[in-house]
């Protein structure tokens, strides 16, 4: 039971990610380039409209930060250039044998790791901790609920024939919602990287 305002309340909280969002022809291209994979009994598909990269995964925090996250981030974001970011080919985690989830490869960029190590000290800055695991870029497309991994899942992935260039010109704070159906994503801030018209 919730007491009145300000006396047992508890304080709004958001579950908050750091992420890069594409273009819906760039979400499309992948949806489509995944559909068998996405279609595998057994995996939960991301839905076509939520395809992002997540660069910074905060979790639980009081609603209160996200102003204070979303200006950090923005003067982090500020500083660094727009570039080019390549997708290709598809993979899982942690393994075919262990599979839990499906995602499309992302090429090694200098740049988006200068992004990544920008956006994690911006976010610390602000009162987070620091996040132990290495930053592994991906796009996930799916996630398999339980052992063992769906029939036909390392020919799906052989048959994945995927490749584009995507600009990124800015970073977004979003926050998650978690529903039955799955989650719902909303974006708090867009951070534009330097050179970004506003």
């Amino acid at each position: 039971m919730t007491g009145p305002a300000g006396y047992g309340a508890t304080p709004a909280r958001s579950r908050l990610f750091v992420a890069l969002r594409f273009p819906p022809r760039v979400r499309e291209g992948i949806a489509r380039a995944t559909d068998a994979l996405r279609a595998l009994e057994g995996v939960r598909p991301v839905p076509v409209e939520q395809l992002h990269l997540t660069l910074r995964f905060i979790g639980e925090t009081e609603r209160s930060r996200e102003a204070p996250l979303a200006r950090a981030i923005a003067a982090a974001a500020a500083d660094l250039p727009r570039f080019d970011l390549r997708l290709r080919a598809a993979g899982v985690f942690p393994s075919l044998r262990r599979a839990r989830v499906i995602w499309v490869g992302v090429e090694d960029a200098s740049a988006l790791i200068d992004l990544h190590g920008s956006v994690e000290a911006a976010v610390v800055r602000a009162g987070i901790a620091p996040e132990p695991r290495p930053f592994r870029s991906h796009v996930t497309v799916g996630r398999i609920r339980r052992p063992p991994a769906p029939l036909g899942l390392a020919d799906a992935i052989a048959r994945v024939r995927f490749e584009t260039t995507v600009a990124v010109h800015e970073v977004s704070l979003m926050r998650s919602k978690l529903l039955p159906r799955g989650a719902r994503h909303a974006e708090v801030a867009s951070c534009p990287l330097a050179g970004t018209g506003a």
